[in-house]
C-alpha cells in the first residue's frame, strides 16, 4: 500500500537534496571568495600608476651622461697616472699626449692645449720645419719641451737639432740631441691640457673622477633595488595567480562532482518515480481485485430475495 504520510526524513529523495543544498552553499562560498580575490587585484592594477615616459627619457640621460662622464674620467687618470711610458710622457697606443704649460709655440699651439705625438723611431727622417718633443733643461730643471727644428746637424754616428719656440725671437740656447727626441707634433686638442693638468689635481680627481664614479654607484644600486622590487612583486603575482589556479580548479573538481551528484539524485528520483508509480499501480489493481468478489455477492444475494418475493 502507498503510505501517504512518509515522513521528510525517511524520504531518501529530500535527505539527498538537503545534502546537495549543504555542497551548493560551499559552492557559492567559493565563489564570493574567488570574486572578492578579484575584485582586490583588479584595484591594485587600477591605482598602480603606470611608468612615464618622460622618467625613462630622463633615466636614460642620466645613464648616458654618467658613463661619459667615467670613460673620460677613467681614460684622464688612466693617462695621468697608470701609462707613464719609460720617456715620462703618457702614451696610449704609441701616441704621446702632452699639456702645453706656455706660449712659446703660439699661435700654432698655445697654453692649455693638449698636443698629440707619434714615437720617433728613426730621426733620420725629421725634417727642418717639425715640430718635436724632447728632453731639455729648463732652470735647472728637466723637462719636456715642444718646439720646431730650425737646423740639424750631422755629428757623425748621430744627429742635433736646433729648436726654437714659434713665439720666440731667438733660438733655444741648448741644441736637442738625437736621443733625447721622444716625439713629433701630429695634432693638437684645444683646451684638453688644461683638463688634463687639473685631473692631476687631488681637487680634479675628487670632482672629475670620484663624484662620478659615486653617483653612478648610488642610481644603479637604486635600480638595482628597484629590479629586485618589481621582481618580487611578480613573484607574489605568479605566486597569487597560481594560488587561485588551484583554488579554480577545486572548485572545477566540486562542481563536477556537483554535477555527478546530480545526476545521481536524478537517476535515483526517476527510479523511485517508477518504483512508487508500480507500487501504487500494483496497490491499486489489489483493492479493484478485492472490491469485485463482494460485488457479485451482493447481487446475487438480490436476485434471490427477489424471487423469494415473487413466488
Amino acid at each position: 500500500m502507498y503510505n501517504s504520510k512518509l515522513r521528510l526524513r525517511d524520504n531518501p529523495v529530500s535527505y539527498q537534496s538537503n545534502k546537495l543544498g549543504n555542497n551548493f552553499v560551499l559552492y557559492i562560498k567559493y565563489a564570493v571568495i574567488i570574486r572578492r580575490r578579484r575584485k582586490i587585484m583588479k584595484g591594485e592594477a587600477t591605482t598602480q600608476k603606470p611608468k612615464k615616459p618622460a622618467s625613462k627619457v630622463i633615466s636614460t640621460i642620466v645613464n648616458i651622461v654618467l658613463i661619459v662622464a667615467i670613460v673620460i674620467a677613467a681614460i684622464c687618470t688612466w693617462i695621468s697616472f697608470v701609462t707613464q711610458s719609460g720617456h715620462g710622457a703618457p702614451s696610449i697606443f704609441g701616441l704621446r699626449l702632452l699639456s702645453i704649460q706656455t706660449e712659446s709655440m703660439s699661435p700654432t699651439i698655445k697654453a692649455g692645449d693638449m698636443v698629440i705625438d707619434t714615437a720617433v723611431k728613426e730621426p733620420s727622417k725629421l725634417r727642418k720645419g717639425d715640430i718635436i718633443t724632447y728632453w731639455t733643461v729648463i732652470d735647472g730643471e728637466r723637462v719636456l719641451n715642444t718646439h720646431r727644428i730650425v737646423n740639424i746637424y750631422n755629428g757623425g754616428d748621430y744627429l742635433i737639432f736646433e729648436t726654437q719656440g714659434d713665439n720666440n725671437s731667438t733660438v733655444d740656447p741648448l741644441t736637442v740631441h738625437e736621443s733625447e727626441v721622444i716625439g713629433k707634433y701630429q695634432f693638437r686638442i684645444p683646451g684638453l691640457g688644461k683638463v688634463f693638468d687639473y685631473l692631476q689635481s687631488p681637487t680634479g680627481f675628487l670632482l672629475i673622477v670620484v663624484v662620478p664614479v659615486f653617483i653612478f654607484f648610488i642610481f644603479h644600486l637604486v635600480q638595482f633595488f628597484r629590479v629586485l622590487f618589481e621582481y618580487q612583486n611578480v613573484k607574489n603575482r605568479i605566486k597569487y595567480e597560481q594560488e587561485r589556479g588551484r583554488t579554480e580548479d577545486l572548485i572545477e573538481a566540486q562542481k563536477a562532482e556537483q554535477d555527478r551528484k546530480d545526476a545521481e539524485r536524478a537517476a535515483l528520483e526517476a527510479e523511485l518515480r517508477e518504483k512508487l508509480r508500480a507500487e501504487l499501480l500494483a496497490s491499486m489493481a489489489q483493492e479493484k481485485e478485492a472490491e469485485t468478489p463482494a460485488t457479485s455477492a451482493t447481487d446475487i444475494s438480490d436476485k434471490t430475495e427477489e424471487n423469494n418475493t415473487q413466488e
